[in-house]
């Protein structure tokens, strides 16, 4: 992780136009994230130490939500970064919605080249069905937001690649309410290790459909 995506990242934190909201880091390495602290001291930032799989990282850092008893958890990646509207339009809609993802800006390091991507092929405040996501995703763990009283402990295999689809896939399927909003941006950059699928291991490549099939298939 470059120290300037991270100074991206808590840079659009601190410009946030509601400002109420601690900042749970599952931090998996990060050496110099003392620096971070101290530069960003105006945020309330609790650093957890933990290191595992992709899955097992974050399925430690929703536990951890759930069990501090926090009502909202608006999920971010470190690499990317977020309008000054989010945290205040994320928890506007999730007062009549479990579930509220926004859309998502491309970039990389010669800059934005794909505004409000997700757009495209989706309206404004459209709810999103189960049948919407059964074969494609719109929802990242940098651009969603949830109500916290609809999750149960999660338990996700350890090698699931795609956890934010297999998550919401199956809150959806439990008849869940999700809303789609393009007035709230995550800006996310595109670098080479934030692609999925590209490690193997043990010679496959882990996606969800690799995984405990029967389970993720209907």
């Amino acid at each position: 992780m470059k120290r300037r995506y991270l100074v991206d990242f808590f840079d659009s934190l601190l410009s946030q136009s509601f400002c109420e909201f601690d900042i749970i880091v599952v931090n998996d390495g990060y050496k110099d994230f003392s620096c971070i602290l101290d530069k960003y001291k105006e945020l309330n930032i609790v650093e957890l130490v933990y290191s595992n799989t992709i899955a097992k990282n974050r399925e430690f850092g929703i536990n951890f939500c759930k069990n501090k008893g926090y009502e909202a958890l608006i999920f971010g990646d470190s690499d990317d970064y977020f309008s000054n509207n989010r945290v205040e339009l994320s928890l506007d809609y999730l007062k009549k919605h479990d579930i509220v993802v926004n859309d998502v800006t491309l970039f990389n390091e010669n800059g934005i080249y794909e505004r409000c991507y997700m757009s495209n092929r989706i309206n404004n405040k459209s709810l999103i069905r189960y049948n919407y996501i059964k074969n494609k995703n719109i929802f990242g763990l940098s651009n969603t937001a949830i109500n916290l009283s609809i999750l149960d402990e999660v338990i996700f295999d350890k090698e699931i690649v795609a956890v934010d689809w297999m998550l919401y896939k199956n809150l959806l399927k439990n008849n869940k309410t999700a809303i789609f909003i393009n007035t709230a941006i995550t800006y996310y950059r595109q670098h080479k290790n934030n692609v999925v699928g590209l490690k193997a291991c043990k010679g496959k490549y882990y996606f969800w459909w690799e995984k405990q099939k029967e389970i993720y298939e209907n």
